[in-house]
């Protein structure tokens, strides 16, 4: 059984990559498949409490997501002002400069940093077995959901989440594929993370010492988007969803 929410973007959306620097790096066309989890265990634990979002992890984790990406995408290209913690802090000249400049223990520095404006609304999709645990609390979660990517990239949820027994039709794109999949060849490659089948709670816990291991904890997939580029220039990337085959 396929659970669908609409939602509308109404603000800047915004997630790198798994293997961008903190200082750089482009923006993924559409949130992934890790990010809309750990946006959905955020929301469960929020309004479930913590050991409800531990029994449900597992759920959560092996979900199958696809996604309607909204008609257009506009990425948005730019430099921001940031300050990164002072990595040389045993150089007492460079630690004085940043004391005398009231700076310390940062430094002022930049970062290329894109935003996506989107034109149009999303659907995303999860799929649930029969007695699955999920089931019941999935809904809910659909409806919590206010943002996806970066904090800031809200959401707007249009309508009550609709259950159907098939992937409803349109330009639905399954993220957790684990199989190719026929793909518009004038798409747009992107590598979107997920979870692993082994990623436990404790490792997504941010307040724990466990580690995520890439390739392991959190796998790469490779998906074709179904977004073609429009126009470009120094400033900006227009993208245009490509019509369903």
């Amino acid at each position: 059984m396929w659970i669908v929410a609409h939602y509308l973007p109404v603000s800047f959306f915004s997630l790198r990559p798994a293997s961008a620097t903190s200082s750089g790096g482009q923006t993924l066309l559409v949130p992934t498949p890790f990010a809309i989890k750990m946006a959905l265990l955020s929301t469960l634990i929020r309004t479930r409490g913590l050991a409800e979002g531990e029994r449900l992890f597992p759920a959560l984790r092996d979900l199958p997501i696809a996604l309607e990406p909204p008609e257009q995408a506009v990425v948005i290209k730019g430099f921001s002002k940031i300050r990164r913690e002072l990595k040389d802090k045993s150089n007492p000249e460079k630690a004085a400069r940043a004391r005398l400049e009231k700076e310390y223990p940062f430094q002022p520095t930049i970062a290329y940093r894109e935003y996506i404006s989107y034109y149009g609304s999303l659907r995303l999709a999860c799929e649930v077995a029969e007695g699955s645990p999920l089931a019941a609390v999935l809904p809910e979660l659909l409806v919590g959901l206010n943002y996806l990517g970066k904090r800031g990239g809200f959401i707007q949820i249009l309508q009550p989440p609709a259950q159907s027994a098939e992937l409803p039709a349109g330009s639905f794109l399954l993220l957790t594929a684990s199989r190719q999949e026929a793909f518009p060849m004038q798409g747009t490659l992107q590598v979107l993370d997920d979870c692993g089948p082994k990623l436990t709670f404790a490792q997504a816990n941010i307040y724990t010492n466990e580690r995520i291991v890439l390739n392991r904890d959190r796998v790469l997939r490779h998906v074709v988007l179904p977004y073609q580029r429009w126009r470009s220039s120094h400033s900006y990337s227009w993208y245009r969803r490509l019509p369903p085959p």
